[in-house]
């Protein structure tokens, strides 16, 4: 690729100076509207353009044999960069942007998008990773820095993206889960309307389904017969009510008596420091304070949005959310909106 300053008389002049040349920057017309962008390749036809232009130098760069254009290397970098659950598009100023397929959350390969963007001029920028969103979102914008790139650059990119296990970027779509919940505290009136409308919203807007609804005092939520049953018929066990600071917490004991293998007592995160997670029948349990289920700002939201796409709630995750794990209202970015106004999103 080598870079030319068209002199502004040559303009006027025979196309072959100017003829398959790239332009550097917008050609503008004597009153600064512009007549041709930044990135075009100069064709014949043009000529009429280039009359029409304000007269002054004009900056090309013209591709040697085996360079690929701006927007075609764009468009094969966001093909190797994305998976099933997420959609390409026509490059906009020679950048690919790349959206969500359906209603999902944000998987991206950190490690393997550094190393993407330490090659020379490819350039891969993305939501972060974990963020659930909804269906046509940008997630993601593709390009190289400049007009084209060695076909060498964009071979070693796509054969570095190609040996990956898992895509770079994807969508993982949330999946149709059972979700049972027993709740070990004494809920009436409008406490307990909202309580059942906020759960049902979450649970529904992962695409999810209610198998159980059960308020049990905690001499009633202690017998693990009852709590075997119930994880064998969901996907998902949510213990509200708890007090998971005492280890002779009823639920607790009798979901270990019940044979569940603790996972953790207490998370990284505010709120939801308090919360525990057990594994029993194959089913994730999750204890929690009943408010987590009023509130879309706590640890549950992170942990629904992950289980409902399939992701384990296991030791490893949950030790890495201390990194952000102050879950202020400016990070509202991890949680979904579940379909509410700005106004409550409390």
């Amino acid at each position: 690729m080598r870079a030319e300053l068209l002199a502004a008389e040559a303009l006027r002049g025979p196309s072959s100076a100017w003829l398959g040349g790239i332009l550097c920057q917008d050609l503008k017309a004597p009153g600064g509207s512009v007549i041709l962008g930044k990135g075009h390749r100069l064709e014949r036809a043009d000529d009429v353009s280039l009359d029409a232009a304000e007269v002054r130098p004009l900056h090309l760069v013209f591709l040697d044999e085996g360079d690929v254009h701006e927007d075609e290397a764009a468009r094969r970098l966001a093909r190797a960069v994305a998976g099933d659950g997420v959609l390409g598009g026509r490059p906009v100023e020679s950048q690919v942007t790349c959206r969500a397929a359906q209603r999902g959350l944000v998987a991206v390969d950190q490690a393997a998008l550094k190393r993407l963007n330490s090659q020379p001029d490819v350039t891969v920028f993305t939501l972060p990773d974990g963020m659930p969103v909804e269906a046509g979102r940008a997630v993601a914008g593709v390009k190289v820095t400049p007009l084209g790139v060695p076909e060498s650059v964009l071979n070693a990119a796509e054969q570095e993206l190609a040996q990956l296990p898992l895509p770079l970027l994807d969508v993982k779509p949330f999946l149709p889960l059972r979700v049972d919940v027993v709740v070990c505290e004494s809920l009436s009136g409008a406490r307990r309307e909202r309580f059942e409308a906020a759960l049902h919203r979450k649970v529904e807007w992962f695409g999810g389904s209610l198998v159980g609804l059960s308020y049990l005092p905690h001499r009633e939520a202690a017998d693990p017969v009852a709590l075997r049953r119930s994880a064998r018929g969901c996907d998902l066990l949510l213990v509200a009510g708890v007090a998971s600071t005492d280890p002779l917490d009823p639920p607790w004991t009798a979901l270990i008596a019940a044979g569940a293998r603790p996972v953790r007592r207490g998370l990284p995160v505010h709120p939801g420091s308090s919360y525990w997670l057990a594994e029993l029948s194959g089913c994730a349990a999750i204890g929690v304070s009943s408010c987590g289920l009023f509130s879309r700002r706590t640890v549950l939201d992170i942990l629904l949005a992950r289980r409902f796409a399939g992701g384990a709630l296991d030791a490893e995750f949950l030790s890495s959310l201390g990194h952000g794990g102050l879950l202020a209202r400016e990070l509202s970015y991890h949680f979904p909106n579940y379909g509410l106004g700005e106004d409550e999103q409390s």
